[in-house]
């Protein structure tokens, strides 16, 4: 028989690497929830119309659908973000109470290239709300995810910020056609990432003006406090749109200081977000030295809604990449030792009986528990629980039995006691 490897880009997940998962996500659940957010689900498949429904994801998203016919001769496509989906969820259901706040945790796939950080099939959780066009929408859902890393202890980031029309604005203004803006925010969104030549060469390469392309980068390259960038902003947003972009970044950052999440906010004029939906602010969540670009990303998009079909209705939120953020807690320490068994119940011969009713105590006072169902020797016990990281053995005798005790062995300690199943409890569950 031939040995099958997993598909290009995608991962089998070991107990140890689903525990590490199940708790990123549990945090994001619990501090979504926190924020007003109820969670949905939609299907992993969706219509490909849908998926490639004009000005959605943009042309570079529509070639890494997964796309397949089902036997009745449709066209299907595999989700490649959450987004998408929850707009048809929205269009498809109008009678929601507005503002509508909801959160979705699952996976995701994409047709591009494996590599650091990038795999084909990955978890995105997402907050969003529909219904609101005031920065304070853009605000809950920037603050939400911020308190996720507060809540995973992780204090070395930041949050960029920016807003479409006012890049767009300006690079009307520079020359460029309404039709090139797409394309050309696509290409300026790179610019942290791969450099100014990099963007240039792209822009040529796609048709776009080199000369203006640099002109206008060098005009969005500032630093300092988002209030001295909004004033260097402020002399190039000559057109309305522009001046609107402008209006939001403002009080955003004024509002953002009642939040208290000011220390974290970053204003980057390149900031575009590469999905051709976005329509006003966008927001992208860097941890510090990681080396796998963004952890979150998100923004406004008022208009996705009226291509899924339903009536144009204001929405925006931000997306967190779960492996990412994994990968990068990982890589800075912030992941405590996990393990979901706590205790393996063990036995000497003549003591299987009484060993299944106490595991079924310790399992009914929700102590995760497991039980040596082969009837391995103590000492074979004990190699299993070290080389699985089972925290703590239950021992079963006859005389423990006599006594009505269970010894039990602290396997970091090393150090082994005789006690009543009560007061184990007690100790397991603290």
């Amino acid at each position: 028989m031939p040995k099958f490897e997993t598909p290009r880009g995608m991962r089998d997940f070991l107990p140890e690497d689903m525990e590490k998962r199940s708790y990123v996500i549990e945090a994001i659940r619990k501090v979504y929830s926190r924020y007003g957010f109820r969670e949905i689900q939609t299907p992993a498949l969706e219509s490909l119309d849908l998926l490639n429904a004009k000005s959605g994801g943009g042309k570079e998203v529509s070639k890494q659908i997964f796309a397949l016919k089902d036997q009745s001769g449709r066209m299907l496509g595999m989700r490649f973000d959450q987004t998408v989906p929850t707009a048809r969820v929205v269009a498809n259901n109008s009678q929601l109470p507005k503002p509508f706040k909801r959160f979705v945790i699952g996976p995701v796939w994409r047709y591009e290239r494996p590599q650091a950080g990038r795999f084909r099939e990955f978890w995105q959780a997402d907050v969003d709300i529909f219904g609101v066009d005031g920065v304070e929408a853009d605000l809950e859902s920037v603050a939400c995810a911020i308190d996720v890393m507060q809540e995973l202890n992780f204090k070395e980031f930041y949050v960029d910020i920016n807003n479409r029309k006012l890049v767009e604005g300006i690079a009307l203004d520079y020359g460029f056609k309404s039709t090139d803006v797409p394309e050309l925010l696509r290409c300026i969104d790179k610019l942290d990432k791969i450099g100014e030549d990099a963007v240039v060469a792209e822009m040529k390469e796609k048709k776009l003006d080199e000369e203006q392309g640099r002109n206008l980068l060098n005009a969005l390259v500032a630093e300092g406090k988002p209030t001295e960038i909004l004033k260097t902003a402020k002399k190039l947003a000559k057109n309305e749109t522009a001046k609107q972009g402008i209006e939001e970044l403002e009080e955003f950052f004024k509002l953002a200081k009642s939040y208290g999440i000011s220390d974290y906010l970053r204003l980057n004029l390149s900031l575009a977000r590469g999905l051709d939906y976005y329509t006003g602010m966008v927001f992208e969540i860097i941890a510090k030295d990681a080396k796998i670009g963004s952890i979150t990303g998100g923004g406004r998009y008022d208009k996705l809604i009226s291509l899924a079909g339903g009536q144009d209705l204001p929405a925006t939120g931000i997306s967190i990449g779960v492996d990412r953020l994994v990968q990068v807690l990982e890589q800075v320490g912030k992941l405590p030792t996990l393990n979901s068994v706590k205790a393996l119940v063990c036995y000497f011969p003549g003591c299987k009986e009484k060993a299944i009713e106490i595991v079924q105590q310790l399992r009914k006072a929700g102590i995760n528990s497991d039980f040596d169902t082969k009837g391995r020797s103590i000492s074979k016990n004990l190699d299993f629980a070290n080389s699985n990281g089972i925290p703590f053995v239950v021992i079963l005798g006859e005389k423990e039995i006599k006594e009505n005790q269970v010894a039990v062995k602290d396997m970091e300690k090393g150090e082994q006691s005789l006690v009543t199943l009560g007061d184990l409890i007690k100790r397991l569950t603290k």
